[in-house]
């Protein structure tokens, strides 16, 4: 291999990422940080940023000493300079009907630039967290009570909070029992409430559900409660509602809403879904971002909004 071989992004790509990080208003670096960060010469670093400029990917001024700053970027031209992956989004598993609509909405920010948006599912925030933090996905979502409990301030991570409902919609956490229910063990028996160890949400809400006393905590994989119950390996359990081909009532199963005060609660405070990335990654930021009046990537569609992000340019998700 030659010594001159360039290993890596070419300038060009990596000019353009810094012009989406930095967004119009932001300063972009020197010429001479390009040259020694990436070993090429000035005529090189110059020819990138001519090229860009004259594709109308972006447009720059220069102030003297206080440096070269963006006026004006195309930030579809600008993706596809950058070359970027398509956008990973991690998701709970078992697609609970809210994550997909948060997953459709994404999608449908990151459309207007021509990038492509692919969804996984993976068990635990924190490990989707993880996931985010290692560069193996791009945008994690979790819970608020999560994020709370996940997220140190300044640990240099970029978050964007949806409105309440969009990760627990409203009645969507109910408890499973066997039929007749709800919350029956078998007589002469201690009740046998499912718990998942690996979700601080469940534990939560199964403590405030069925306080000390109920019964006794049985280890159960939050999502498979339905089955737990009805295999008579758990007789009560909390369960974040999916679609189901077969109604669980036909199963011989009784589904009925949390009761208690304090469960019902700790529902509503922990319902909003937040979206997760680090600071730099630049789908985290865009989609962060706010534009002028409204306008531009994550400008509001002309729809009635089913749950808004806040901000000055509002992500409405659509059913």
């Amino acid at each position: 291999m030659s010594s001159t071989t360039r290993l890596g992004p070419a300038p060009r790509e990596i000019i353009a990422r810094d012009v989406l990080r930095a967004g119009v208003g932001g300063r972009l670096p020197t010429t001479v940080h390009y040259q020694e960060a990436l070993r090429v010469g000035s005529g090189t670093v110059q020819k990138a940023l001519k090229d860009l400029r004259n594709e109308g990917a972006m447009s720059l001024v220069a102030r003297g000493h206080q440096g070269t700053y963006i006026t004006e970027l195309d930030a579809a031209l600008l993706w596809s300079a950058a070359r970027l992956s398509p956008v990973h989004l991690l998701l709970p598993p078992n697609a609970p009907p809210e994550s997909m609509r948060v997953a459709t909405a994404v999608a449908e920010r990151f459309a207007p630039v021509g990038a492509y948006t692919t969804a996984g599912h993976l068990r635990g925030a924190e490990p989707r967290l993880r996931a985010i933090e290692a560069h193996r996905a791009d945008i994690a979502l979790m819970s608020a009570g999560a994020a709370r409990d996940l997220l140190a301030a300044g640990a240099g991570h970029r978050t964007l909070t949806l409105g309440s409902g969009t990760y627990y919609a409203p009645g969507s956490l109910v408890v499973v029992t066997r039929t007749p229910g709800p919350g029956r063990a078998p007589e002469g028996t201690e009740l046998r409430i499912g718990i998942d160890l690996d979700s601080d949400d469940h534990q939560r809400l199964t403590h405030a559900e069925f306080p000390q006393g109920t019964g006794r905590h049985v280890p159960t994989d939050f999502t498979s409660v339905p089955r737990a119950v009805l295999l008579g390996e758990i007789d009560a359990g909390i369960w974040h509602t999916v679609d189901s081909l077969i109604p669980l009532e036909a199963a011989g199963l009784t589904v009925t809403p949390l009761t208690r005060p304090d469960a019902v609660e700790l529902a509503r405070a922990i319902s909003a879904a937040v979206l997760v990335a680090t600071q730099d990654n630049i789908p985290g930021v865009l989609l962060s971002r706010t534009t002028d009046e409204g306008r531009g990537l994550f400008a509001a569609p002309q729809t009635p909004p089913q749950a808004v992000f806040p901000g000055d340019a509002p992500l409405r998700l659509r059913v």
